[in-house]
């Protein structure tokens, strides 16, 4: 289990992660839809969702393969905040206009690219599927940049959290 004493295992986290990961490929493969902006659910298009979601993912994932090729150091260094805690606990990211970090904001990705790049996403966590006890002794952190420092399981948990988010927004832009 994870050390914050959430009802979801690792090994549930990334089966949702990876899940998201097929459901964004889902998306991304419609181009009639990809495009698609309702402007009272979200400022950003369905593409801009997915490419939001992809350069998040693609941050976290690498990191995490980095992380668990690195010796475990003996103690965590840095803990999430509050907020955070809660937000992993409660297992719900709420709407509103929390801040994109400029690295995982949309740029204009093309349809293939997006298709590309959830694809090598799904080998990275095909891969660490096999890791699950690891991703769960692994200390090493690394900041989000509201929410605290974050372990490898942890960030997983928020992955599954983030995509369940963003896929929540894309039905209601779909919808209107």
């Amino acid at each position: 289990m994870n050390r914050l004493s959430d009802p979801y295992s690792t090994e549930d986290s990334l089966a949702g992660v990876r899940a998201g990961l097929d459901r964004c490929l889902a998306h991304a493969a419609d181009p009639a839809r990809l495009d698609t902006v309702t402007l009272g659910v979200s400022a950003w298009s369905v593409r801009d969702h997915l490419e939001h979601l992809f350069l998040a993912d693609r941050h976290v994932l690498v990191w995490v393969v980095d992380a668990l090729s690195r010796p475990n150091p003996e103690a965590r260094a840095h803990l999430p905040h509050e907020i955070g805690v809660s937000l992993l606990a409660y297992g719900s990211i709420p709407r509103g206009r929390g801040p994109a970090p400029e690295f995982t904001r949309p740029a204009g990705l093309e349809r293939a690219d997006l298709q590309d790049g959830f694809r090598e996403l799904r080998g990275l966590g095909a891969r660490l599927a096999l890791q699950a006890a690891e991703l769960d002794a692994c200390r090493h952190t690394q900041p989000h940049h509201v929410l605290g420092h974050f372990t490898p399981a942890e960030w997983l948990r928020f992955l599954h959290l983030h995509h369940r988010h963003h896929e929540a927004i894309i039905r209601d832009i779909l919808a209107a």
